[in-house]
C-alpha cells in the first residue's frame, strides 16, 4: 500500500494533517516505535519516546504530534490528532470483522427485549426486562441487563458488566433497622458508549441513571443510582461514583472516588486516586485526598 491511500483516508475521516515526503512510497502494515519493523508506519507521540541513538531515517512513515521533531524521517504525517490518526489508519486498513453468532450459547433474552439491527450478544448473558438495544451494539459474554434499560447505537458492553439492579439506598427506623429502598428508575445509555469489563451501573431511584453519547467507562468501575454523565465524559480504572453525581461534558475521572451528589464540571479532570468530597469547577484539575485544585509550582 502506498502512502497516498493513507492520506486519502485521513482527508475522508476529517483528520487535520500536513505531509512531507513522497506519497508514492510503499508501506507494509504497522509497528510500534520501540519495536520498529522496516517498511512499516509508526507513531511518535512525544520527543522523549524516541529511543536514544535511534536512526529516524529507518522509518518508512511516521505519524507525529505537532511538537515532535521527526528529524531524518523521510515521510512524516504531522497532526494535532496523531493518536487518532495512527490508530484509525490501522483499524481502517487492517481490522477484520469477527465471525461471531448474533446470539451466543446459553444466553436468555426475555420477550420484552427489543433488539436493533446487527446487534451481537455473547455467551451466558441475561437480558430480562423492558430493554432496548440500538443498531450495531455489541454485548460480550456474561453480561446481565435487567429491569428498564435503553442502550443506543454502536455501543460496546464488555464481559462481566451488570446494568439495571437497584442501587444501594435504605431507610432506618429509630433502632437503625435498615430497609432497602425500591428503585423505579432505569438506565439510559446513548450512542457510541463503551462500558468496560465488570462495570456495575445501578438504575435510578425515580429518574434514570444517564450516560450520554460518547461516554467511555473503563473496567472495574461502579456507577451508582441517579448519576448523570454528559457527552464524552470518561472514567478510567478503577473508579467508584456514588449516587446522584453529575459529570459535565468531557469530564475525566482517573481512578477516583466521588462522593454522592457532587458535580464535576465540564472539561474538569480528577487525578489518579483522588477522593472528591465537594464540587469541582469546570476546567479544573483536582488531586489528592481530599481532592484539591492542582497548582504547578513555578
Amino acid at each position: 500500500m502506498n502512502i497516498t491511500k493513507i492520506l486519502e483516508f485521513l482527508r475522508t475521516d476529517g483528520i487535520p494533517f500536513t505531509f512531507t515526503g513522497t506519497e508514492e512510497t510503499q508501506t507494509n502494515r504497522f509497528s510500534s516505535l520501540a519495536h520498529y519493523k522496516p517498511g512499516t508506519f509508526t507513531w511518535i507521540k512525544k520527543q522523549e519516546n524516541i529511543p536514544e541513538g535511534f536512526d529516524l531515517s529507518r522509518i518508512t512513515l511516521a505519524f507525529v504530534s505537532e511538537d515532535v521533531d521527526a528529524g531524518a524521517a523521510p515521510n512524516v504525517i504531522r497532526t494535532p490528532e496523531s493518536k487518532r490518526a495512527f490508530f484509525s489508519t490501522i483499524e481502517h486498513f487492517y481490522a477484520q470483522e469477527e465471525d461471531r453468532p448474533a446470539i451466543g450459547q446459553f444466553t436468555y433474552i426475555s420477550p420484552r427485549v427489543k433488539l436493533g439491527k446487527n446487534v451481537r450478544i455473547g455467551h451466558n448473558c441475561t437480558l430480562d426486562g423492558d430493554i432496548t438495544i440500538g443498531d450495531g451494539t455489541v454485548i460480550w459474554n456474561n453480561v446481565t441487563i435487567i429491569n428498564r434499560v435503553s442502550i443506543g447505537q454502536n455501543c460496546t458492553v464488555n464481559s462481566g458488566v451488570v446494568i439495571g439492579h437497584d442501587g444501594y439506598g435504605y431507610t432506618e427506623d429509630a433502632e437503625h433497622k435498615k430497609t432497602m429502598v425500591k428503585h423505579f428508575g432505569g438506565v439510559t445509555i446513548g450512542d457510541d458508549v463503551l462500558i468496560g469489563e465488570n462495570v456495575c451501573i445501578s438504575r435510578g431511584t425515580i429518574d434514570d441513571t444517564v450516560l450520554e453519547n460518547g461516554v467511555k467507562i473503563d473496567a472495574l468501575g461502579h456507577i451508582a443510582h441517579n448519576c448523570w454523565f454528559e457527552e464524552h465524559a470518561a472514567m478510567s480504572v478503577p473508579c467508584s461514583v456514588s449516587g446522584s453525581v453529575h459529570i459535565g461534558r468531557n469530564g475525566y475521572l482517573a481512578g477516583s472516588i466521588i462522593r454522592n451528589q457532587c458535580t464535576i464540571g465540564e472539561n474538569a479532570f480528577v487525578g489518579l486516586g483522588a477522593v472528591v468530597v465537594k464540587d469541582v469547577a469546570p476546567g479544573e484539575t483536582v488531586v489528592g485526598n481530599p481532592a484539591k485544585p492542582f497548582r504547578k509550582k513555578e
